[in-house]
């Protein structure tokens, strides 16, 4: 499922999912270098939001579209500024940006490096 970073959607009472990470082929994307900071930082995230459970939810089975070798079925959000607007970003992100070189943008390594829960 193909999303252009930071395309917003709108939800119910105002609330609105930026989405970060969702790549597919034959869409471009931004390649770069991560940092390990930044790397280890999503890693981490995406460990403890996968043991608290709920922040964790599902649009269905992924394969990476580009290697075929990893696969998830899930997604996780991180709320920013008002509580109503959130990071809709899919578990794969980790092994897009280690194995295909993908930069999510700049305002959500932000957002992530001083997200606490």
């Amino acid at each position: 499922m193909y999303f252009p970073d930071l395309h917003v959607e709108e939800m119910a009472f105002g609330v609105k999912a930026i989405k970060v990470g969702w790549l597919d082929i034959g869409q471009p994307y931004a390649k770069a270098g991560n940092s390990p900071e930044t790397l280890e930082k999503i890693a981490a995230l995406i460990t403890k939001l996968e043991e608290i459970g709920p922040a964790l939810f599902t649009k269905g089975f992924h394969v990476c579209p580009f290697c075929r070798n990893k696969t998830s079925s899930t997604q996780f959000v991180i709320k920013i500024g008002d509580g109503k607007t959130f990071y809709d970003v899919p578990h794969m992100i980790i092994h897009y940006m280690l194995v295909h070189d993908y930069m999510p943008p700049q305002e959500f390594i932000d957002a992530v490096m001083k997200y606490k829960k």
